[in-house]
């Protein structure tokens, strides 16, 4: 079981709900109460990593007259929600207004990131198709920054509403520097993020996100899966978050609503079941690399329009080509 956890991005997870609900003295043979122990003390120093980085970025844009919205992980981290618990990720999301990209990033250099050498294709692929730029990693710590001006590919099939959720967006706290998503627009972005994507090596812990924000904001408010309804039609994405909180409820037994989650077995999400589930080398599917496969394709297909789309296969194609010369020629 830890062995999949960890395939899946999810130990660190499970060795925090374990220790919180104290059943590891009672349940656990000895030697995997110390993968538990090590995997909680993990937790603790990579949460004081996130804050302390936090600050840093804060203090790098301090003088940026534009909204900093906080994404994803580290949003979770500062709002200390259930799903921060456990949550490992390896770089930190941020958004500001298309407008003040350009303010943030020379900032963000000054503060000693940077976005790396890239060949001219992806650097047009970041700076003219994508809804971020190019990641910036910090030169002395190693730490990353996806610095985005929209939730969604501009130039995505699917047509999303994210400048509604941006511009419906508050303050986190008095000092007003970081911002964040309302409560449905967070579970919104989190579903999209996840449905939209091809990476699902980690698929199993972001539906777990899924099923944690679900049922926190569910507790919270009476009215909220009503607002999470309303708000899915307002910005385009009510057969995302169905999709994404079916495939939560049939991992985690999600309290969602019948209504929101009938009729949507099919191809795709059987696809969605197979590339989420056990990575483990011993237990995975024989059908990972396929269902990974057209997950990609489909990826590609809904991101981009079919002039783009062509231009990207035929650079994939060219670049896959490159590779298999120079490994003849070795």
């Amino acid at each position: 079981m830890f062995s999949e956890a960890r395939q899946a991005g999810v130990l660190s997870r499970l060795g925090s709900t374990l220790c919180q609900s104290h059943a590891t003295e009672k349940y656990l043979p000895e030697r995997l109460r110390e993968h538990v122990s090590a995997a909680a003390i993990q937790v603790d120093a990579f949460q004081r990593d996130v804050h302390r980085e936090l600050a840093y970025i804060q203090s790098a844009l301090s003088g940026l007259q534009t909204p900093v919205l906080l994404l994803k992980g580290a949003s979770y981290v500062l709002l200390e929600l259930p799903a921060a618990t456990g949550r490992i990720f390896s770089d930190i999301d941020i958004l500001v207004s298309k407008p003040h990209v350009g303010s943030a990033e020379a900032n963000l250099m000054l503060g000693g990131w940077s976005t790396g050498k890239l060949d001219p294709y992806d650097q047009r692929y970041y700076r003219e198709w994508s809804h971020e730029i190019p990641p910036m990693t910090h030169l002395r710590r190693g730490t990353t920054v996806d610095l985005h001006h929209s939730l969604a590919m501009p130039t995505c099939r699917i047509r999303i509403d994210s400048e509604r959720m941006v511009k419906e967006a508050f303050p986190v706290d008095t000092n007003g520097f970081w911002w964040r998503l309302k409560d449905e627009d967070m579970l919104l972005h989190a579903a999209s993020h996840l449905m939209l994507n091809s990476e699902f090596d980690r698929g199993l812990r972001d539906l777990w996100d899924i099923d944690l924000l679900f049922r926190h904001f569910q507790s919270s408010s009476n009215s909220f899966v009503e607002k999470l309804i309303d708000r899915s039609d307002q910005i385009g994405l009510t057969k995302i978050i169905r999709q994404a909180l079916f495939l939560a409820n049939h991992f985690f037994q999600t309290p969602v609503p019948e209504k929101l989650i009938s009729n949507q077995d099919g191809f795709f999400l059987n696809l969605m079941i197979c590339a989420s589930s056990t990575r483990h080398p011993e237990t995975r599917s024989g059908w990972l690399a396929i269902s990974c496969a057209l997950l990609t394709y489909r990826e590609m297909y809904l991101r981009l329009p079919n002039r783009l789309l062509a231009l990207h296969l035929a650079h994939k194609a060219s670049e896959l080509f490159k590779r298999t010369e120079e490994k003849k020629q070795v």
